[in-house]
Order: C-alpha cells, then structure tokens, then sequence
C-alpha cells in the first residue's frame, strides 16, 4: 500500500518533469513514431547494424551479396553481408537512494530533484517507445529492481521505491567488497542499452569510477549530477552595521549523523566553497574521460532546470 504523502510527492514531482526523444549513436529498430530519427552506424536498405562479412556461398541470399565490398576485392571475390538482428533500445534508470539524497535547503531534497529527473527519463521513453528498466542503489546493494516494460508500468514503483525506500526485488544483498552502485552497473544487460544514472556522485571510490568506466566503453551512459546550493556554498556571516561577524553554522553527516559546527568567516566560506569546485572539476574531468554525457541540476532551479534537461536528452549523441 503507497503511502498518501507519497502519492502526492510523486504528484508534485510530475509538474517538473520535461520530456523529449532521446537519440542515441546507434541503431535500434524499435518501430516508434518518427522511425529513422537515431543514426546507424551502417547505412543500407534494412537500417540494419553490420555484423560481418563473409564469401559468398551457394545456398546464400544473392540480395545479400555486399557489391560495394566486393567491388573492393577486384570483383575476385563475391562477399555477402550478415546483420544483426532487430532489437529494441531498453533504457536503464540507476538512482541513487543513500541518505546524502535526502539534503535538500532550497525548494527540494535532492532525492525529490532525482525523482523528478527519473520520471523525465521515462516520459522521455514514451515519445520512441522504449522499454525502462530501473535499478536503486545504496551504499552497499542494489535495494529496488524492476525489469525492463512500457514505462507507464515502471514510474510508478520505481518513484515509490526512491521516495520509501520501499524493496520492489532486492539482489545482490549478501556482503562483499562491491558498492551499490557496481552491483547496478553489475546488472546491466550485455547488449548494449542507455544507461542513465542519478546521483549525487558524493564519495565515490576509485572502483566506483572505474566500474563507471567499464560501462560506458559498451553502453551510451548519461550521468545525472543532482546537488543543493549548501553543498556549493555556505552561508553569509552575521552582519553587523556593515561589518560581517560571521557566526557558527552546524553540518551534519546525513551518512553517519555526526555533526561538525564551523565559524562562518570569509576565509572558512571561500574554503568550503573552493573544495566543492575541485571535487566538481574533478568529476566533471572523469566524466569526459570516460566519454559519458552529464548534467548538472541543483534543488534550487525548479522550472528553470527544465530547459537545461530538455537540451541534455534532445542533443544527446
């Protein structure tokens, strides 16, 4: 039974979703409207992708002799092409749902911010028709899975499970060394799919990055920065007749609890707010490294941050 504040979370959350076609660099024949608007990587009558070539034999399909490829043995040698087989484009939904999700200072929490960028991602699916799957993970598993459908099937459990935290299908729970974002990553298909993955990328490990990595040398992967301005910045100091007193501020570890009071004077707030660029350079540096698109979105933005999704998805290559 879904919660009633639940609903109306995910009620609100739909008011900020935009949705547009996302084109991918290669082929699926999935028959959506507007069919021919994702590029192939071989061109020809079928559409298809290029498996191989191999010497003609009798008994083979004379439509299926490749005359441009054999035009370049010298005529000598008669080659057919073989294709591979039709196959729908499946989109899989990666969010984060470790505690850091639930800071939130400015209109949202960045957990309500990824949900409204996971429905996005499904409402986007259903202008070409493609089938969502959905996977939430927490530090140490993957704690919600659901398999690839029409994602009119999938938004509904899938934002549930982002908001309770509630277990749809769990795998992967006994203990090892793997994070919970490796084992998502673990999970995906071995056919290539777009991976679109929802996080704060707070404290990710050198395994964690090289599992990302490893991903997207085989699937289209679209990183989704979510982040609050109180991670960027700390807040002005106490003023007093013009003159700025600074003041304590408390941060508190929503991992651990622990809290950490600081004195809000200039040098600390420039401090605070240098170390966040160098983690979101550096992220950013691994991110283009590693040839995955990205974007950034804070809790703040709202429907301001709609046109930045609708430019990432439409000019996603």
């Amino acid at each position: 039974m879904v919660k009633k504040s639940t609903l109306e979370a995910i009620n609100e959350a739909l008011r900020m979703v935009a949705s547009t076609p996302i084109p991918t660099k290669w082929r699926t024949t999935q028959p959506y409207p507007g069919g021919g608007a994702r590029k192939s990587r071989a061109r020809g009558s079928s559409g298809f992708d290029l498996a191989t070539r191999l010497e003609y034999e009798p008994g083979d399909n004379v439509r299926d002799i490749d005359w441009p490829a054999t035009a370049q043995t010298g005529g000598q040698t008669l080659l057919v092409s073989l294709k591979y087989e039709p196959r729908d484009l499946k989109i899989y939904i990666l969010a984060d749902v470790q505690p850091t999700m639930d800071f939130g200072t400015f209109r949202t929490t960045k957990r309500m911010l990824a949900v409204e960028l996971a429905a996005s991602v499904m409402k986007s699916a259903t202008k070409t028709e493609d089938k969502v799957a959905f996977m939430a993970f927490s530090a140490e598993r993957v704690e919600a899975l659901v398999t690839p459908r029409s994602p009119q099937k999938v938004m509904m459990p899938s934002l549930v499970a982002m908001i309770e935290g509630a277990d749809i299908r769990r795998w992967g729970n006994e203990k090892n060394a793997e994070s919970g974002i490796q084992r998502a990553l673990k999970n995906l298909p071995v056919r290539r799919s777009l991976v679109v993955v929802i996080s704060d990328f707070l404290n990710m490990s050198a395994e964690d990055k090289e599992a990302l990595k490893k991903a997207a040398q085989l699937h289209d992967v679209i990183c989704l920065v979510v982040q609050d301005r109180r991670e960027r910045e700390l807040p002005a100091g106490i003023k007093v007749f013009g003159w700025e007193l600074g003041g304590l501020y408390t941060l508190r570890d929503l991992r651990t609890g622990q809290r950490k009071s600081i004195w809000l004077s200039k040098g600390n707030r420039e401090k605070f707010a240098q170390n966040f660029r160098q983690h979101q350079e550096g992220l950013e540096e691994f991110f283009r490294k590693s040839h995955v698109d990205f974007g950034v979105f804070s809790t703040e933005e709202g429907v301001a941050g709609l046109p930045k999704v609708i430019s990432l998805f439409s000019s996603h290559r």
